[in-house]
């Protein structure tokens, strides 16, 4: 399995472990993960704040990118861009888990 696989199948799993198998479907492709990580970041958002900041502490997306993007004006929006620091965050996770694995 190539490089940038094993990054994405690592971010999966694990967001699935944050998130829940049942609220997060695996996804083998970046587009499918940011669609499904986007969805479960605006239903929390909708239905259950906290547990979605404490997902965020959990995962250790930085405070102040999350205060930017919770100041944006549509909910859509809100959703996507904190989708994008959770992936960010768990790429970077998966990154370091293969460095030090592997060398």
């Amino acid at each position: 399995m190539e490089y940038a696989n094993l990054l994405l199948d690592s971010t999966a799993r694990h967001l699935q472990k944050h998130f829940g198998q049942d609220e997060l479907p695996y996804a083998d492709n970046m587009p499918d993960l940011e669609h499904h990580v986007r969805l479960a970041v605006l239903y929390l958002l909708r239905h259950d704040l906290n547990r979605l900041l404490h997902i965020l502490y959990r995962i250790d997306v930085d405070e102040r990118d999350v205060k930017q993007a919770m100041k944006l004006p549509a909910e859509d929006q809100v959703a996507e861009q904190v989708a994008r620091l959770i992936i960010k965050r768990e790429l970077q996770k998966a990154q370091t888990r293969f460095i030090y694995r592997y060398n």
